[in-house]
């Protein structure tokens, strides 16, 4: 059984609402996923693009995403994947580079990757035109697009697809779950965004996940992640009493505001008193003036204590613990860590044999 799980979106980096809480969410998020994929005992993690959030990823979210790779590569998994728009750069892709330290394969439309006699094609995002998908013997296809079918102006077509070749078709770029299974000429294609790993925008209240795909018989199953908790207030709440009475601890609370009778200074002074990580508030009242203002509390601890106590009980390659060295080396500049790191990826490229 060609059993894999089907990832994308994981946006690795992003530092939502300004909080290094929600940068550890996101690259948290990911090592869940390569441990449920240790778990699921799957033959490879495919992803579906975008696994930063952007193209200069910095060196904590690159250590992260290592130690992921190489805890697949460790279990004899692999991981298979094409590029999205977040991370897309001119030239050579982060996915090559992880590709060339053997850690990864970059899915191309014209050389599929075989697994397990089921060949696997990959198209990089292409951009926001209409796109032809190439065509393909059996097998399936990862590709990062708007489908027409979530999004009216999508780059591609359900029937598109249907009719390019692949009995499978992986999507990433949308962050919810959706599932078709098309028919074209008696033969049923399934066409599925996996949806993101973390909530990137507000609006994506749904419960994140993965999905779990048998490449020959098609079957497909959710598998859950455990994400921050979001707290939804709708509009015809009252805000106050609902904060009261809920446990909001380290918990995004997100207020739908129609109402006039509270301002949206006092919904985010009482959320925090509560121990929200952030209040975000939506303000729908036509002539509203107010604007949020949002007020984040750090508090610093023994940082360094616990970072080596931590990595103490990880088995982390050598490559992994000189990024951490660099990370954390006094004698180097935060503005300088980025392009030590690099640097010293680049080196390990090129002494690969």
């Amino acid at each position: 059984m060609a059993k894999v799980l089907h990832t994308g979106d994981t946006h690795i980096g992003f530092r939502q609402y300004g909080l290094e809480e929600r940068r550890e969410d996101f690259a948290q998020a990911f090592l869940q996923v390569v441990q449920l994929a240790l778990d699921e005992k799957v033959s490879a993690v495919i992803h579906a693009g975008d696994l930063f959030e952007d193209r200069t990823p910095g060196a904590e979210d690159l250590l992260a995403t290592l130690q992921g790779l190489f805890t697949l590569k460790d279990a004899g998994i692999y991981f298979l994947g094409i590029v999205g728009n977040h991370e897309q750069r001119r030239g050579t892709q982060w996915l090559d580079l992880f590709e060339e330290l053997g850690l990864a394969v970059h899915l191309r439309p014209d050389q599929p990757f075989e697994l397990e006699g089921i060949p696997i094609y990959g198209l990089d995002f292409s951009g926001r035109r209409e796109i032809t998908p190439p065509t393909c013997l059996e097998g399936v296809l990862v590709c990062h697009q708007l489908l027409d079918a979530v999004e009216p102006e999508g780059e591609l077509a359900l029937e598109q697809l249907a009719r390019c070749g692949a009995r499978i078709v992986l999507m990433g770029d949308y962050h919810e779950y959706r599932e078709w299974r098309e028919r074209q000429d008696s033969r049923e294609t399934l066409i599925t965004y996996c949806g993101s790993t973390e909530r990137w925008a507000l609006d994506e209240t749904a419960q994140r996940g993965v999905n779990i795909i048998d490449l020959k018989s098609g079957r497909l199953d959710r598998r859950r992640l455990k994400t921050r908790d979001f707290l939804y207030i709708r509009a015809d709440e009252d805000p106050m009493q609902r904060l009261e009475t809920t446990d909001v601890r380290g918990a995004v609370v997100v207020v739908y505001l129609e109402s006039s009778q509270w301002t949206i200074a006092e919904i985010e002074k009482l959320g925090y008193e509560r121990g929200a990580l952030a209040v975000r508030v939506r303000d729908l009242r036509e002539s509203s003036v107010q604007k949020v203002e949002p007020s984040i509390e750090i508090e610093f601890g023994d940082v360094e204590h616990a970072v080596t106590e931590a990595l103490s009980r990880k088995n982390l390659s050598p490559l992994a613990r000189e990024i951490d060295q660099i990370i954390r080396d006094l004698k180097i500049a935060d503005s300088n860590v980025d392009q030590e790191v690099t640097a010293l990826l680049e080196r390990a490229w090129r002494a690969k044999p």
